[in-house]
């Protein structure tokens, strides 16, 4: 074969590893080479020349800075060529697949985003509408309602609140790992202390004690540790069955690469027979009557530290509260 007809051969196929006689009529291997290198398809595509002729260093130097991966002396062993090419192959082989994951991957985010979008605009209004209107009818017609009108009314706002949540939980859990969020310097004191402002009004009703140990500054993303924490404590008001006031105690401690946060209450704890649902998107192990929710948040608090690079458990038992934990690494300052 020709280096003109091996070259025909390369632009119109698709090839693992090419290996290149040195010596070819009309055109040789390194000439043949350089030329596949032009076209985008073969660039990246290993060589390996074969050669009878003198095992001079400068050729396996030409070789080299053409950019071919081996250079081989004939006689040729065939089971040592044989297996150099199945690792060449093997490596072909995952290259293709990772390109069609990263297809995939691309594919699914395009319609992760297309759902966001529907989640933000047009879900969004027809549920705002509902409240408004609601509200409008148990203002304007009060007078007109009886007991019963009023208590759907009711169940139409508070229906209404839910699935405006829902929508703003799902939307927050779909950004996680699409948007690059800024790293900067964070008080987790401050972030926390504006977080318990959100919960005053349930702080009060249930006189919870919050103990808040002094929290680190340290290099972070603003928003997600706002989530975190929203969620955690949250979580730790929410699940209590009443006989006692809340206890939630947060604390924080470093190791050398990493922040380990910990927050600790005296709610209802977790059965063990839930334990793989905790963290599993709208998974709920309450009935939302009892405890109302859309079954998002600890899902996303997952996401969340596992963007950042950290990892989240819990440790729990039945009628005896829960210890959620969190890890942040340490970023260079």
């Amino acid at each position: 074969m020709s280096g003109n007809e091996a070259l025909s051969l390369m632009l119109h196929n698709r090839f693992a590893v090419v290996l290149l006689d040195v010596q070819m009529p009309e055109m040789d291997g390194f000439e043949t080479a350089m030329l596949m290198q032009e076209h985008e398809s073969m660039r990246g595509v290993p060589i390996v020349f074969v050669t009878a002729i003198s095992k001079e260093e400068k050729y396996a130097t030409q070789a080299a800075a053409i950019g071919a991966v081996d250079y081989v002396f004939k006689p040729i062993n065939p089971d040592i060529l044989r297996s150099k090419v199945k690792v060449y192959l093997d490596l072909y082989v995952q290259r293709e697949q990772i390109v069609k994951l990263n297809e995939h991957l691309s594919q699914s985010n395009e319609e992760l985003e297309r759902f966001a979008y529907i989640c933000s605009h047009d879900m969004q209004e027809p549920v705002r509408m509902m409240n408004v209107y609601a509200g409008f009818l148990a203002d304007e017609q009060a007078e007109r309602l009886d007991e019963n009108g009023k208590k759907h009314i009711g169940v139409i706002k508070r229906s209404a609140e839910h699935m405006r949540k829902m929508i703003a939980d799902i939307l927050a859990f779909s950004r996680v790992g699409r948007e690059a969020p800024k790293l900067e310097k964070l008080d987790c004191n401050q972030i926390v202390q504006e977080v318990l402002t959100e919960f005053e009004a349930i702080v009060a009703q249930k006189k919870a004690l919050i103990v808040c140990k002094p929290l680190p500054t340290l290099e972070g993303y603003q928003t997600l540790m706002r989530v975190l924490f929203q969620n955690l404590i949250g979580n730790a008001l929410k699940f209590q069955d009443g006989a006692q006031p809340p206890e939630i105690r947060i604390h924080a401690e470093t190791t050398d690469k990493e922040w380990l946060f910990a927050i600790r209450d005296n709610g209802i704890g977790i059965d063990p027979a839930f334990n793989d649902k905790v963290f599993a998107i709208f998974q709920r192990i309450h009935r939302k009557e009892e405890y109302p929710g859309t079954g998002i948040g600890l899902s996303t608090c997952k996401k969340f530290v596992e963007f950042c690079g950290g990892r989240i458990w819990f440790e729990s038992a039945l009628g005896k509260g829960s210890v959620f934990s969190f890890t942040i690494p340490r970023h260079t300052e």
